[in-house]
């Protein structure tokens, strides 16, 4: 998808219908734009530029000037910050459909945490010198990104608390609890960014996915997890059934907790 102004040479009904379709696609894509009225979103239009990255590509740093917000179209993008040992704790991975940058309501100026391009990402963006002004021109979108943000902290709260407070196994199945839908966990993560994600190593992931799945919690499926036993999926992430990383996959169950 491209994002431009129409050539000038275009006519005044076709220009019209081209911003139309755009507006129903930003609105179909994006539930904090799908607030906007037409006329909002068709205002909103020509402001906005396409970027592509690539993987690995950095959209923007911790520290940098928070000049811009990104609505992501296609691809993944993982939010983290780098702890003073140097690892890296991911506080959040949207997709498509999800904004990106708009914490700088909140950074003062300057970016607090990082954004780096997981796969091949296509985004529009926005200045937010624009897009501030577009907030104070609709109510109704400052409130959508006021829940936005919410969510958001709300969830890097939870990351943190799990981290200094549960052990490993009970974030893990914390996080696949989190990331499940009818019963189905859609990671999108590989076992390195999961780990990432709940202050661990690969291995050990690795590990507890395995011991999860001895246990009868989950079992595989392309690309996921399917929850077999939520109660127990429960008790682990409540810290009640401990699960060590160390005991042998083929082990009894009843030898898996404690």
């Amino acid at each position: 998808m491209t994002i431009e102004t129409p050539a000038r040479h275009t006519q005044p009904r076709g220009r019209q219908a081209l911003q139309r379709s755009i507006a129903w696609y930003l609105r179909q894509l994006s539930r904090v734009l799908n607030v906007l009225s037409d006329e909002e979103l068709e205002r909103l239009i020509p402001h906005l530029t396409e970027r592509r990255f690539k993987p690995r590509q950095i959209i923007f740093a911790a520290g940098d000037p928070a000049e811009r917000v990104y609505l992501i179209l296609k691809g993944r993008v993982k939010i983290f910050q780098v702890a003073d040992n140097g690892k890296e704790i991911i506080l959040d991975v949207v997709g498509k459909g999800d904004v990106v940058g708009d914490m700088a309501i909140v950074e003062d100026g300057e970016r607090t945490a990082t954004a780096q391009a997981i796969e091949e990402t296509m985004a529009v963006s926005i200045t937010w010198e624009d897009f501030s002004h577009l907030l104070q021109q609709s109510p109704r979108l400052g409130f959508a990104m006021m829940e936005l943000m919410a969510r958001r902290l709300a969830g890097m709260q939870r990351t943190f608390m799990n981290i200094v407070s549960k052990p490993v196994s009970a974030r893990l199945a914390d996080t696949l609890l989190a990331r499940s839908e009818d019963g189905i966990i859609r990671l999108g993560l590989t076992h390195q960014e999961l780990a990432q994600t709940i202050g661990t190593s690969r291995e050990t992931v690795t590990a507890l996915l395995s011991r999860f799945v001895t246990l009868g919690a989950i079992s595989p499926i392309p690309d996921g997890y399917r929850i077999e036993d939520e109660d127990l999926l429960d008790d682990i992430a409540a810290g009640e059934i401990p699960v060590s990383p160390r005991h042998p996959v083929n082990a009894p169950a009843s030898t898996m907790a404690g």
